[in-house]
């Protein structure tokens, strides 16, 4: 069984975060931190593995043990409604959003959006909850023919399938229910992987 540093270094990984910000938000000695993320400590001593863990949204199991599932917590970082833009509560594709869900989906780095109305009947629901990937969709165009979580170059969001434009680097996105928008331009996109219905 691998050292639990490395799933460590993995969860930090899918933070985005620095081992400083780790410390802060664990409430962990910096030094601690680092000699933790270096293997230099098989077992932490009190609570710390517990806060590790709280602080970046795995389980404590999984981090200690690699028993069970990895990810408990899945930032919310957006509603969408009528067909409209999602509102975005932040302008960074890995911030930490306005809510968590919680839900298991291994390494992909998930983030969710929120469905508000009726708009996207009957492929989405009001209250679905999409999970995308940001990992996945680094490379736009690895999204294309794919329903997707958009942020064009204008700022607006959109849950919409994605398609290549007229011309290169833009791209059309197709609604279930409303006129296409075509030729925007992307600074990314995650494809949804998952729908959690309540």
């Amino acid at each position: 069984m691998e050292h639990w540093s490395k799933r460590l270094w993995r969860a930090l990984e899918w933070k985005g975060w620095s081992q400083r910000e780790l410390a802060k938000r664990s409430g962990i000695d910096e030094q601690k931190v680092y000699k933790y993320l270096q293997g230099k400590v098989d077992q932490p001593r009190g609570d710390a593995m517990l806060r590790l863990a709280d602080s970046l949204g795995v389980t404590e199991s999984w981090l200690r043990f690699e028993v069970g599932p990895a990810v408990v917590r899945i930032p919310v970082v957006g509603r969408v409604a009528a067909g409209e833009s999602f509102l975005p509560f932040d302008d960074n594709p890995l911030g930490s959003g306005y809510d968590e869900i919680e839900f298991t989906l291994d390494d992909a780095d998930p983030i969710a959006i929120e469905v508000r109305g009726e708009s996207m009947l009957p492929v989405y629901r009001p209250g679905d909850y999409l999970l995308c990937s940001r990992r996945r969709g680094v490379e736009i165009q690895q999204c294309l023919n794919k329903d997707c979580v958009v942020k064009t170059d204008q700022g607006e969001g959109y849950v919409k399938k994605l398609m290549n434009g007229a011309t290169p680097g833009t791209f059309t996105l197709l609604s279930y229910n409303a006129s296409p928008i075509e030729n925007v331009r992307l600074l990314w996109a995650a494809p949804i992987i998952w729908v959690k219905r309540v």
